[in-house]
C-alpha cells in the first residue's frame, strides 16, 4: 500500500464525517438536542462518535505507531472505546469540528511523510500483527464505520421527531 492510496482512503472518509456533521448542523434543529440524541439508553450520542474518531486518531498516531503521548489526553480520555457517553457531556459543532481537525491533521501528516519501509513495519496491537499501512487502512475504516454510526442515528432522531 503506498501513501497516496492511504491518504485517498483517509481523505474521504474523513470528508464524509465532516459533510453529515454539515447536515446536521444545518438542519436548523437545537445544537445540543441533535448531538446528545441516542437511539437507546446506553448507546453513543452523536456528539460522542464524532468525538471518538477523533479521540481514536490521537490514541492510534501518538501511542501506538509514535509510542508517545496524547496531543489531547483530556478529550481522549472521555471519548476512546470502552468510556460511556455522557448525557452532560456533549461537544458543540464547532468543538468537535476543531479536534477531529486537529487530530486528523496530525494523522495525515505521518501518514504523508511515511516511507514504504515505515507502511511495511509490523507492530502488535492487541494480539493482531498489522502493518503500518494495514493499521492506516483500519483508520479509514474506523471513521467511516462511526460516520455511518452517525447517519444512522440522525436519521433514527429526525424519525422520532417527525423531521422529514
Amino acid at each position: 500500500m503506498d501513501t497516496t492510496t492511504l491518504l485517498a482512503q483517509l481523505d474521504f472518509s474523513h470528508n464524509r464525517l465532516l459533510a453529515i456533521l454539515d447536515t446536521i448542523e444545518k438542519s436548523g434543529q437545537p445544537e445540543t438536542k441533535a448531538l446528545s440524541w441516542r437511539p437507546a439508553p446506553g448507546r453513543a450520542h452523536i456528539a460522542w462518535q464524532a468525538m471518538h474518531c477523533a479521540a481514536t486518531h490521537d490514541r492510534y498516531l501518538n501511542v501506538r505507531l509514535l509510542n508517545t503521548t496524547l496531543k489531547n489526553e483530556p478529550v481522549t480520555s472521555r471519548f476512546v472505546s470502552g468510556t460511556t457517553p455522557s448525557d452532560t457531556d456533549v461537544p458543540t459543532f464547532s468543538t468537535i469540528r476543531a479536534e477531529i481537525n486537529a487530530r486528523y491533521a496530525d494523522l495525515r501528516a505521518y501518514v504523508a511523510a511515511a516511507t514504504p519501509a515505515l507502511l511495511a513495519t509490523k507492530m502488535m496491537i492487541g494480539t493482531t500483527e498489522r502493518s503500518v499501512a494495514e493499521s492506516i487502512t483500519l483508520l479509514a475504516w474506523h471513521e467511516a464505520h462511526h460516520q455511518g454510526q452517525i447517519h444512522l442515528t440522525w436519521n433514527l432522531y429526525k424519525a422520532a421527531h417527525g423531521i422529514a
